[in-house]
């Protein structure tokens, strides 16, 4: 709630800083979104094992380039994860002197801030309705994360660790998705949207020796306010 009233005095200042260019097309909006998330598995002794619901909240900017497209961005707090299952034996920088049995399982809860960079294609406004798609990139640095450690037959190992030192410091992906806002009076407008991320690169960092590769997924579904 700390981070929400923070991001909403930030919101109220940058509007009054871009007051001006309202007629430009510049508009913000706040977020706080629940998400389906999860880790692929890249490597034949790794799986993917389960999924983690998780949110994201923040703000958001679009600037229209001209009125039926915009150039969307924000500022956010994303809480994700997923759960691996190492199919041989592996070691962590966590745990320097212990090597953990095949079957052990890693349940990942990550935290990042989040700059989405993608394009949206608008229709021009039907009734209350304004209906979008959206196509880009996101990125992510991780600020936070945490794990649970249990063991093939299922019994917890280790519990709500600080995970940092098996975890990289970034994430990207591609970014798509669609959905509408409705608007209520004025420049204010209910936001709602489907977005599908797709992560490209590996956010794990086991030791040297125990090598493998993991990326993010995640099914969002964005609720919003635009001012």
């Amino acid at each position: 709630m700390k981070r929400l009233f923070a991001i909403a005095i930030l919101l109220c200042c940058i509007r009054s800083a871009f007051a001006q260019d309202e007629q430009k097309g510049v508009r913000f909006g706040l977020t706080f979104s629940p998400q389906l998330s999860w880790m692929t598995a890249s490597d034949k002794n790794l799986n993917g094992n389960g999924t983690y619901i998780g949110y994201e909240y923040g703000l958001l900017m679009d600037i229209l380039i001209p009125k039926n497209y915009a150039f969307a961005t924000g500022f956010l707090f994303n809480g994700c994860g997923g759960k691996l299952t190492y199919s041989d034996p592996v070691k962590f920088n966590t745990y320097n002197d212990s090597i953990f049995a095949a079957g052990t399982n890693v349940d990942y809860r990550l935290q990042y801030i989040v700059i989405p960079l993608t394009m949206k294609l608008r229709t021009n406004q039907i009734g209350y309705m304004t209906y979008y798609g959206q196509f880009g990139f996101r990125g992510g640095i991780n600020i936070r994360s945490r794990a649970d450690i249990s063991n093939l037959s299922g019994n917890t190992l280790d519990e709500k660790i600080d995970f940092g030192e098996d975890v990289g410091p970034v994430d990207f992906g591609l970014l798509v998705g669609g959905g509408l806002d409705y608007e209520i009076t004025g420049n204010t407008a209910i936001h709602v949207g489907i977005q599908y991320y797709n992560g490209f690169i590996d956010v794990t960092d086991n030791p040297q020796d125990y090598k493998s590769s993991s990326s993010l997924g995640a099914l969002k579904l964005e609720l919003g306010v635009f001012f």
